[in-house]
């Protein structure tokens, strides 16, 4: 059995205990050893929270990430990554990897996620239930795609991007780095990096 630490006590890591709980079911993988994160209330926490991210260097343990906002993601994958830690890729049972489709260290595929065939998914990259990453399209580093997010065939999604709920990136569509889609938007066209799109079809939120 490999041991796992999850980097973040909060929401997403219950989610990823009960999807490491799901891939045990199917084949005995993992030992969930607990959480790492600072911050985190012991007393409420759902998980053993063993103390903060600089115990990583001393466990003998692949991790993964619990935390959802990409920038954040970012920040701590980098830093558990100067401490010269494994990240575990967690593929649920019932997600799909098409043929010739590749994931990165750390990238975590929730139930009924399907990555189709010629898909480029980076390093940890969080894909939640039910979404679709199309056909030879790629997906930048600490991207997250809520729930039912879609990525369409031979799209781009730079890093650091955050798809909201039932977002959809169109065909040949290019989302830039740390842009954010909002939930329900339809993307139809290039978006710039640094940029928050919503509606349908999406168009850049105002800035202040």
């Amino acid at each position: 059995m490999r041991q796992l630490v999850i980097l973040g006590a909060g929401e997403l890591a219950r989610q990823i205990a009960g999807l490491v709980e799901d891939i045990n079911e199917n084949t005995e993988t993992y030992t969930l050893v607990g959480v790492l994160d600072r911050n985190a209330d012991a007393a409420s926490a759902a998980l053993p929270v063993l103390g903060g991210d600089e115990l990583l260097a001393r466990l003998d343990a692949e991790y993964v990430l619990g935390v959802g906002a990409p920038e954040l993601r970012r920040r701590v994958g980098e830093k558990a990554d100067r401490l010269g830690a494994t990240a575990a890729s967690l593929v649920h049972p019932l997600a799909r990897i098409g043929r010739g489709a590749t994931v990165g260290p750390g990238a975590l595929l929730l139930e009924g996620t399907h990555v189709l065939y010629g898909a480029t998914v980076g390093r940890h990259v969080l894909v939640n239930v039910n979404s679709i990453i199309g056909h030879d399209s790629r997906v930048g580093d600490h991207v997250t795609l809520a729930t039912s997010a879609t990525v369409g065939a031979r799209a781009t999604i730079g890093d650091e991007v955050m798809l909201g709920m039932g977002a959809i990136v169109m065909n040949d569509a290019k989302v830039g780095d740390r842009s954010v889609v909002g939930a329900g938007a339809v993307v139809t066209r290039d978006v710039p990096p640094d940029t928050c799109v919503a509606g349908v079809p999406a168009r850049p939120l105002p800035t202040r």
